[in-house]
């Protein structure tokens, strides 16, 4: 047990041997040897404020270029960044992460992440190395790395809080993938340190932790219209190594060889399956997902456990694919040991409708809900009353989007008309109440919130002389408990192409009023322009030059005796350069 990780990390640099002497040697000498891409990108903001107090800096500016070298067949990436008198270099070298990649091998080194799967390595970042091989049908990773770096107690404020222990992890995966058909074996191991620490207080709750976890996952398709997919994980954590080893505590060891338990030692699996059946017109998913309670790896940071889903997505395709119709719908709840006070059950609803009957018309509508319900356990105590018996809680969440376009017009002058609008209600309710069931509704709820938007829009656009004007009018109305927010007004854009359309200009302005209760509280003028330049060069292997001019100029007028009127621009600047 105690060579494993020697084992593992022996194999590990093999593998990157292998994939360093698997390099294009044919390309030595030859002009596409050594080939440089990569850009440079400027961009300054100019501010000024008058009436206020500046929201920002007066001027910044901020430079960044990328360099990627690719020598036969490996690629090398460099970046630079620049900004107000502070200079940082990201080379991977020996600052971030160095990836080289080479057909179907590449590396990851430096302070990195690789993902193997939800349930086992899930991108936690770690200072080590990597590797990754997809040769044809197979598919091969390893990682070795320190995952958490030793923290000292802190003294002078007597505090863990930031205390660590040094963490190492290694883990390794293998998947074959063909028509279809897959099969994939992950293992992943960490444990800390449990001598990097020079001092550790007695009533501290920071232990060296040990963890190893494995997991099988496949996915296979049945007589083609059927697809059968799943995974499962099994995760043994100690969370305290230090404690003695006792093989007649439980519990049993469900790892025998790569885990040694010990008196704090927990296991714990998670699974998830999905069945899926698919016709031309008609298709339904049914998905189910159980984590058990108190489920961790050391690979990810924070993971959900404790709890139960069931959801079913159908589809249907109707009018020769004019119509197309996906629902999915679901049920979630915890406390799966019940040995919690509360017990918690969500229903999460969503449908979407999409209408083309032509190239005129595109008509797109959504709905969701949003439901849980939560009862209070009562304590079985012969001497303590539980005053929460009865206290039940109940929240909803419901929105719907509708969105109509309709495109009309000749070849010279083209025609849009946009409509878009959404309606969402959330609130909730406690006490005594009655379980509502899983598809409640607004009646259930006490004082709910709702939010109504609206945009409706008009583009016309000159196709031979490269002109668009755009006009538009926004409503936006949020009734909570005690306001009336209304917030609306129009807008108008212009926007003209010259020179065969690489220089492109728009102007536009909007203006806004807020009502609160009925009462006007607010009025802004937005005004904007900004431009656009890409030439193109007589030599392309030059590059391509990119350059951006942007102003915005904001006016908040002073619509009530108390209010505050003030001025502010932003201008932007903006230079790109990629070769």
């Amino acid at each position: 047990m105690k060579n494993n990780k020697y084992i593992f990390f022996s194999i590990f640099l093999s593998c990157i041997a292998i994939s360093s002497s698997a390099q294009d040697l044919d390309k030595i000498g030859k002009k596409d040897m050594v080939k440089i891409s990569g850009g440079l990108n400027y961009s300054s903001i100019f501010y000024n404020a008058n009436g206020i107090q500046n929201r920002r800096q007066p001027f910044t500016y901020f430079l960044n270029g990328n360099v990627t070298a690719n020598f036969i067949g490996i690629t090398l990436p460099f970046t630079f960044n620049y900004s107000n008198n502070q200079v940082n270099y990201s080379q991977p070298y020996n600052i971030q992460s160095f990836n080289p990649t080479y057909r179907w091998a590449k590396g990851y080194a430096g302070i990195t992440s690789m993902n193997f799967s939800q349930y086992t390595m899930a991108n936690h970042i770690f200072a080590g190395g990597g590797i990754e091989l997809s040769p044809k049908n197979f598919k091969f990773a390893a990682l070795y790395g320190r995952f958490k770096k030793a923290t000292e107690y802190d003294f002078q404020n007597s505090s863990d809080i930031n205390m660590a222990y040094k963490r190492m992890g290694w883990g390794a995966s293998a998947a074959y993938e063909k028509s279809g058909q897959s099969i994939k074996l992950i293992y992943f191991s960490a444990k800390d340190d449990a001598r990097s620490l020079s001092f550790v207080p007695i009533n501290t709750n920071v232990t060296p932790m040990e963890n190893t976890v494995v997991s099988l996952a496949g996915k296979t398709t049945l007589y083609k219209q059927i697809t059968v997919e799943g995974e499962y994980a099994l995760s043994g954590l100690t969370r305290n190594s230090s404690s003695p080893t006792d093989v007649n505590v439980p519990p049993r060891n469900q790892l025998p060889l790569i885990f040694s338990p010990n008196a704090t030692s927990q296991f714990f699996a998670a699974y998830k399956a999905s069945l899926g059946y698919r016709l031309k017109l008609f298709g339904v998913n049914l998905n189910y997902e159980r984590v058990a309670p108190d489920y961790k790896t050391l690979g990810a940071y924070y993971f959900n456990n404790d709890l139960e889903n069931f959801t079913i997505a159908p589809s249907l395709t109707l009018l020769k694919g004019k119509l197309n119709l996906n629902v999915n719908t679901g049920l979630q709840r915890n406390n799966l040991n019940n040995d919690k006070l509360n017990t918690t059950s969500r229903w999460v609803g969503s449908t979407n409708i999409n209408f083309a009957p032509n190239k005129q018309w595109n008509v797109t509508s959504s709905f969701s809900n949003f439901s849980s319900y939560t009862k209070q356990k009562p304590q079985n105590d012969p001497f303590y009353r539980n005053t929460l018996d009865t206290l039940n809680f109940y929240q909803l969440s419901q929105s719907s989007m509708l969105s109509i376009a309709y495109n009309f017009g000749a070849i010279k002058t083209k025609q849009n008309l946009m409509f878009t609008g959404n309606y969402q209600v959330t609130g909730q309710n406690q006490g005594a109440i009655a379980n509502p069931g899983l598809f409640g509704t607004t009646t259930d709820i006490k004082l709910p919130s709702k939010i109504i938007n609206a945009n409706f829009g008009h583009n016309l656009m000159f196709t031979n002389t490269k002109t668009s004007i755009t006009t538009a009018i926004n409503i936006n109305n949020s009734l909570l408990k005690d306001f009336n927010i209304l917030y609306y007004g129009p807008n108008l854009n212009l926007s003209q192409g010259f020179i065969n359309n690489k220089l492109k200009l728009s102007v536009g302005t909007s203006y806004n009023q807020i009502l609160t209760n009925k009462i006007k509280t607010n009025e802004v003028f937005n005004h904007r322009l900004s431009a656009n330049y890409a030439p193109k060069l007589n030599n392309e292997k030059i590059g391509k030059f990119n350059f951006t001019l942007s102003a915005t100029y904001l006016q908040k007028l002073k619509s009530v005796k108390n209010a505050i009127s003030f001025n502010e621009f932003t201008g932007n600047l903006g230079l790109n350069y990629n070769f």
